[in-house]
């Protein structure tokens, strides 16, 4: 059995449990129509939240191998990308909000896949925190870039659906790295175009 198939049985399991837990509060799951299969369903949407942790990063190294050489040598900014990760504390699922930056030196990856790389690293059961810093590692480190910079919105249902119930809410995270961190004024630049309201292009 491959491990993605093991990982949905064992999801399968622990929401066959979740509804004996239901059943146990009121809720007639072996009763009810609408609660047919709804382990199985449940099991495969969870495997769809949080991606192949190894499958991920090879998915992202051979996008970041596919580059083109820069010519543009000031920031580029991919800016409001929507993703889906999972909270580790709570296995809920949060909504991002990413703008990621970098500034070339010898090359650059073509825009849709910081797009792509920013929804496949969201797809885990990690902090926002540290999702944060590896994107803007990522986008250094692996570009060998004249610095970086990652700006996160996050609504975490964790914290809007229970709990506080502070559905307003939402959490904010940078990452600097180069040039953003060393240089005052870059890094403004990057959080003022990031942040700054304007109509929608079309």
């Amino acid at each position: 059995m491959e491990r993605r198939d093991r990982a949905l049985a064992l999801f399968n399991e622990g929401f066959g449990k979740i509804l004996a837990g239901l059943d146990e509060l009121g809720y007639a799951t072996g009763e009810d129509a609408n609660f047919a299969d709804t382990a199985p369903r449940a099991a495969r949407a969870l495997t769809e939240l949080i991606v192949d942790r190894d499958q991920a990063r090879r998915e992202v190294d051979e996008m970041m191998t596919r580059s083109f050489p820069a010519r543009y040598r000031e920031m580029v900014i991919s800016k409001y990308n929507v993703a889906f990760g999972v909270c580790p504390h709570h296995l809920l699922p949060v909504l991002y909000r990413i703008s990621l930056a970098y500034i070339p030196t010898r090359r650059v990856i073509g825009i849709s896949k910081l797009s792509r790389i920013a929804q496949i690293m969201s797809r885990s059961p990690m902090l926002q925190e540290d999702l944060t810093h590896d994107l803007c590692r990522l986008l250094h480190e692996g570009l060998e870039s004249e610095g970086a910079a990652v700006y996160i919105e996050g609504l975490h249902l964790c914290m809007a659906a229970r709990g506080i119930n502070a559905h307003e809410a939402r959490v904010v995270t940078s990452a600097v790295l180069g040039v953003f961190l060393d240089n005052p004024s870059t890094r403004e630049e990057f959080v003022t175009l990031v942040t700054a309201s304007h109509p929608n292009l079309i």
